[in-house]
């Protein structure tokens, strides 16, 4: 019983975890508040308008990258997977 709680949390921390490091309400905020702090650092205009698009969006620009990375899985769990798993490189192809 006691590795099933402490399983269970592991897993309530890590889908918690990108929320509170971001300091954002709910995984796709945390998510594209990640990818537009690692797309700004690599050219400032790019920087500049994924700030702004950031800033409308609350969340609904990272839900879109999310979803169409992980269809199978629904939108907050495809936000916290694609927090851990953002490499920059493929967004920009």
């Amino acid at each position: 019983m006691k590795y099933i709680f402490f399983l269970a949390v592991i897993v309530i921390g890590a889908y918690f975890f990108p929320q509170i490091i971001e300091s954002n309400g709910g995984p796709c905020q945390a998510f594209e508040a990640k990818l537009t702090d690692e797309i700004g650092g690599q050219n400032a205009n790019v920087g500049l308008f994924s700030g702004l698009v950031a800033g409308i969006s609350n969340g609904e620009f990272g839900r879109q990258i999310a979803t169409r990375e992980y269809e199978s899985l629904p939108a907050g769990l495809a936000c916290v997977r694609a927090y851990y798993t953002l490499d920059t490189d493929d967004i920009r192809r």
